[in-house]
């Protein structure tokens, strides 16, 4: 027999009954005696913060009834708990792509708009289609509100295609497509015409492969356009957008409603953070000694001064795709534990983030990749700060917005590329693609696949004021005009000579190092 609740334990029932209701939410007897198990120790505020954030949660959901069990008001209170690690006072956060909400721009308003439907793996073709025109409008709207686009007169390629004269000059904004060897096409939202790419084709400081979005500029006869110059869309800065989008909402990650560059205590909090540095690695092989020799040497040159973060990227062997490769991986985070257990009190304040390489295991071909295999945590975590995290993924410092991302693209987009270009060029060229296209990944499915209801988390929309490409390619920076935002590769640390980059957050300043060879020596 259920023994009397008291005084307070009633009135708590009655207060959390009451405030789902006016959500449109009925609690089931068993689950208002879970939130009042919860609650009951917390004060007024407290209450009210966690009620909000699991009717927050319950939004978000597709729910086949209003009435709420026990067993979903406990999962999403340890949803709520488990996002809760990004609070108020906590400077330095990591969101997993496959926790990001997904906002589409929605050309009648003219403003993004979190999507209802919620993401799955098993996306259908209208999925593929909904990420390719999302891609696109993002692209559009930045050209129709580009000062130095103002003169230009776009048509579409349903009007080309409706005409049977000679048309000179014509400009057209659309995603280059190949619909069988040597034939080109040029798509947009009305329709898709043939191009054809001459000797003296001019090409502006980019790179340019299928499914890029670019600004095509020729003469159209015989229902082909016949292409003068190919140029991308100027890149817009992150302020831009936001002003002519007129939103400060958060688009990055979190619960967070405003923008963490636009919150005034967050833009305070970085200003004091002057000599505080995250630490990027790439292809960090845990099963090389040498590598790891490296590694150590650069745990101990800043453990007097140790960085926030220190973010390692995979692969994180050297022999992938092998029948041993997940026991080198264990005897490589063995190992790597045993050297920070060394210096456990110099990083105990220091965040160590695992992102995952293509070559990977237990990982999908397809991007976004899920975090790198849980037995594989029981090593570091009890010594260190870790966060497993998933490829690519987003980190908040005070008001700064860094993506990660770890992929072997440059080579692929310069191998894809129908423009010629100098190896020296590479690097801006690049960069200037990549934000100009505003998304981590703008290459065809075939060539790198993507969930096609993730699509949003390689999104760049906003800029962020980092861009860590990590990649096998030479290690660069570059910024590229328009933006402050930085493009880093902090190259390859094993196969490189150990480079690695180092960020200084309130400088947005890059600093590039390396370990000397000659202080690995045994």
């Amino acid at each position: 027999m259920d023994s009397q609740p008291t005084a307070e334990e009633a009135a708590l029932r009655r207060e959390i009954v009451k405030t789902f209701q006016i959500h449109a939410f009925e609690l089931k007897k068993e689950a208002v005696k879970l939130c009042v198990k919860l609650f009951l120790e917390h004060d007024k505020d407290t209450r009210k913060k966690w009620t909000n954030k699991m009717i927050e949660l319950l939004k978000k959901q597709t729910l086949q009834s209003s009435l709420i069990s026990e067993e979903l008001i406990r999962e999403t209170f340890r949803q709520c708990k488990s996002k809760g690690s990004q609070d108020a006072g906590k400077l330095l956060n990591v969101f997993d792509a496959f926790s990001l909400h997904a906002y589409d721009f929605e050309p009648e308003l003219g403003k993004m708009v979190l999507r209802k439907a919620t993401p799955t793996l098993a996306a259908d073709s209208s999925s593929f289609s909904h990420a390719a025109r999302q891609r696109f409008l993002l692209v559009k709207q930045r050209a129709a509100r580009c000062a130095s686009l103002k003169n230009f007169k776009f048509t579409t390629c349903e009007i080309l295609s409706a005409s049977t004269k000679t048309l000179k000059s014509v400009v057209v904004l659309g995603m280059l497509t190949q619909q069988k060897a040597d034939c080109y096409h040029i798509e947009d939202l009305s329709g898709s015409i043939e191009v054809e790419f001459k000797e003296d084709t001019k090409f502006h400081h980019a790179l340019f492969h299928e499914h890029s979005i670019a600004i095509f500029e020729g003469n159209f006869e015989n229902s082909v356009l016949k292409v003068n110059e190919v140029a991308m869309v100027p890149v817009e800065s992150a302020e831009t957008t936001r002003k002519e989008l007129s939103s400060n909402e958060n688009w990055f990650g979190g619960e967070d409603k405003i923008a963490f560059r636009c919150s005034e205590r967050l833009r305070s909090a970085l200003a004091k953070q002057e000599d505080t540095s995250i630490i990027f690695l790439s292809d960090v092989f845990l099963d090389d000694m040498k590598t790891m020799r490296a590694l150590n040497k650069l745990l101990i040159g800043y453990k007097d001064q140790p960085p926030i973060a220190i973010v390692l990227c995979g692969n994180f062997c050297s022999r992938p795709r092998q029948t041993d490769t997940i026991d080198l991986l264990d005897r490589g985070f063995r190992y790597l534990a045993n050297q920070l257990q060394q210096m456990k009190k110099e990083y105990e304040k220091t965040q160590f983030i695992f992102v995952p390489g293509p070559d990977d295991p237990f990982v999908d071909s397809v991007l976004p990749r899920p975090h790198l295999p849980s037995l594989l945590f029981k090593h570091v975590s009890p010594i260190i700060s870790a966060t497993f995290a998933s490829n690519p993924c987003r980190i908040q410092f005070a008001s700064q917005e860094i993506v990660v991302f770890r992929n072997d693209l440059i080579k692929k987009m310069c191998r894809h590329s129908i423009n010629s270009i100098t190896v020296e060029s590479i690097s801006s060229r690049y960069a200037r693609s990549i934000l100009s296209q505003a998304h981590l990944c703008p290459l065809p499915q075939h060539i790198t696949p993507i969930l096609a209801d993730f699509s949003h988390c390689l999104s760049l929309h906003p800029l962020p004021d980092l861009l860590i490409s990590a990649d096998r390619f030479e290690t660069f920076q570059e910024k590229v005009v328009g933006t402050e935002t930085i493009v880093s590769n902090p190259g390859s640390f094993a196969r490189s000579n150990y480079t690695f980059h180092v960020y200084y957050p309130a400088q947005n300043r890059i600093e590039a190092s390396q370990i000397p060879n000659s202080e690995l020596i045994d």
